[in-house]
């Protein structure tokens, strides 16, 4: 806490009076999403709002930025957190585009339309000290294993971008699910979560998968396809439906407090 003229309070550089301006815009922006009737699963009625965020500073710096004043404002303004990556470990070839030594991405789950927040919530994490870009999407969930809250602890987080028609998310989804009941098991993996990110961009859908792996040597191990032929077969028959071409995936640990 630093104290500035008419002692403001001062979050990273963003001046307290400035982000609370801000967390009042999130949360007047929009009301809460109201339902005729409860979903079977409510945390599937959630928006997330997943930020990649750039560093110049130190990402330990940034994380305590973000885990300090920052994160509670945003819980004021109605964002629950719901998961906070960190770049991880693997070897220089691995085939992940990211994440860089730099960045971040952190995931908050709201109870309402979150497209119309993204600007108010990039100004606010814009204004950390050594911030240097910000890039939002806003992801409805498809399916998520424990509600808002993530089962895995540290370890190795693939976040796997692929894109399809609109009209063959159905079948990738089935599919997904039920390859996943043999491929967990088979190698002592989770998945965390399935998400479409809305709206859908050029009359394309994204799907944000996100697995846990023990560690990067759990991940590649998987890769054994032979050992389970179930799940393999059913990936395959999901590859049919990939936009080709599409396909990017980030290797990340979970900052766990």
């Amino acid at each position: 806490m630093g104290v500035h003229s008419a002692n403001q309070l001062v979050i990273g550089v963003l001046p307290m009076s400035r982000l609370a301006t801000l967390v009042l815009l999130i949360s007047m922006t929009t009301p809460p999403v109201v339902y005729a009737q409860t979903p079977a699963d409510p945390a599937l009625s959630h928006q997330f709002t997943y930020s990649i965020i750039d560093t110049t500073s130190e990402v330990d710096s940034l994380i305590s930025s973000i885990e300090g004043q920052v994160m509670t404002a945003l819980r004021l303004s109605g964002a629950r957190p719901y998961g906070l990556f960190t770049p991880a470990e693997k070897p220089a070839d691995a085939p992940f585009a990211g994440l860089n030594d730099n960045q971040v991405i952190l995931m908050l789950a709201w109870d309402r339309p979150a497209t119309e927040l993204v600007s108010s919530l990039e100004t606010v994490l814009r204004g950390v000290t050594g911030v240097s870009a910000v890039t939002t999407r806003v992801y409805q969930p498809l399916y998520l294993v424990d509600g808002l809250n993530i089962p895995s602890g540290h370890g190795f987080h693939v976040h796997r971008d692929e894109f399809y028609q609109p009209e063959n998310v159905d079948e990738v989804f089935r599919l997904s699910r039920e390859a996943w009941v043999t491929f967990e098991p088979a190698f002592g993996v989770r998945v965390v979560g399935l998400f479409r990110q809305v709206p859908d961009v050029d009359g394309i859908a994204r799907l944000n998968r996100i697995f846990w792996y023990p560690s990067y040597e759990g991940w590649l191990n998987s890769r054994n396809f032979g050992d389970d032929p179930t799940s393999q077969a059913l990936f395959a028959q999901r590859r049919q439906y990939q936009v080709e071409g599409s396909g990017i995936a980030f290797a990340t640990d979970r900052h766990i407090p």
